[in-house]
């Protein structure tokens, strides 16, 4: 088992990040449950029968738990309700622990109604997707979609401790796993040629689970080097929103969709397009765009979005939470490795990128 710890200025002094194969079974060996009145579960009906029943049995002691519904479309208030009514009946107390067992939405859903119930109780994160290995379990961003917005309720607020454990990826799809891929792209393309060479190297599907457990490590590093910067976004943490801005805006118009974008998915078009928007502003040559699309596409993420047009992705973007001063903010590349925050650009401009990734 290999831990990082991620340490930060403005709440708590660090927390670590564990990484190894078989964890889900070492929880109470890992925790200091006993220090805790009570622990409470939070997890979706795809995981009820197989890693819930596996991180149940390992405990010694009884816990409660509450299965949501699956999906992005489940990332509602009426989900946080029913948590919030769970938490209650189960009793907990202000010195009772929640464990996020899921991909991003539970973790950012969990995360949120523990932050939220009694004015805040502990919770830690076990991310099962390698996207939220790599992205949403770590860095302390809690929340909700709301009004049809992407996140827009929610908090910052830090778990106690996150457990990644590669051999949950076993349950995933191959495009599931896939669409981690974007945001290890992503970090490389923001912060590290280096790694982004050496995780664009071979397709996903060709990675070990050993080589897949040095690029999680190798990702939660670079975001953990950001995060300890800027614990609630107000500088240097927007780098990570790269890819995000029309990204998001793609992924929140899909979800009406028979085949909705998983995240990763809308964040490799978010990135594409955000790339062309750079170019236009002469921070990226076409040498460099060509690196960011085969990188992507070769990765089997996808660089274009069919059956969205060009003023509804503008207008859903018009109410990104980034947004200030009635200006929509970006993230940009300038050259590989280097990222720009609080970019603006006009209408026309910002059109004319996005429609650059519409079939």
């Amino acid at each position: 088992m290999q831990t990082l710890h991620i340490s930060l200025n403005e709440k708590k002094n660090s927390y670590p990040i564990y990484f190894g194969n078989n964890l889900i079974n070492e929880v109470e060996k890992i925790l200091p449950l006993k220090s805790y009145s009570k622990i409470f579960i939070v997890t979706d009906k795809h995981l009820q029968q197989t890693l819930l029943k596996q991180l149940q049995s390992s405990f010694s002691g009884e816990t409660d738990c509450i299965i949501l519904p699956p999906g992005e479309k489940a990332k509602t208030l009426n989900s946080i309700k029913m948590l919030w009514t769970a938490m209650h009946d189960a009793q907990l107390d202000r010195k009772s622990l929640v464990i996020n067992l899921g991909g991003g939405v539970i973790t950012d859903m969990g995360g949120f109604a523990a932050s939220t119930y009694m004015r805040g109780i502990d919770f830690v994160n076990i991310p099962t997707t390698l996207l939220s290995q790599v992205d949403a379990s770590v860095g302390g961003k809690t929340g909700i979609n709301f009004a049809e917005i992407k996140n827009l309720i929610g908090t910052f607020n830090q778990p106690q401790a996150v457990i990644i454990d590669a051999t949950t990826l076993e349950t995933l799809s191959e495009r599931e796993l896939v669409a981690g891929f974007a945001e290890i792209i992503k970090h490389g393309l923001i912060k590290d040629k280096n790694y982004l060479k050496k995780v664009t190297s071979k397709s996903p599907l060709e990675f070990s689970q050993e080589e897949l457990l040095e690029i999680i490590k190798g990702s939660c590093e670079i975001k953990a080097s950001v995060v300890q910067q800027d614990e609630t976004e107000n500088g240097q943490r927007k780098i990570l929103n790269f890819g995000h801005t029309i990204g998001h805006a793609i992924e929140s118009l899909c979800l009406g969709n028979l085949r909705p974008l998983l995240h990763g998915e809308a964040i490799s078009v978010g990135m594409v397009a955000e790339a062309a928007l750079a170019k236009t502003k002469g921070l990226l040559s076409d040498e460099e765009i060509q690196v960011i699309k085969q990188s992507l596409f070769h990765a089997g993420l996808p660089i274009s979005v069919r059956g969205l047009s060009v003023d509804e992705i503008y207008t859903k973007m018009l109410s990104d939470k980034k947004n200030t001063f009635n200006q929509i903010n970006f993230t940009l590349l300038s050259g590989i490795g280097n990222a720009l925050y609080n970019q603006t650009s006009n209408e026309e401009t910002i059109k004319q990128a996005i429609s650059t990734v519409i079939k």
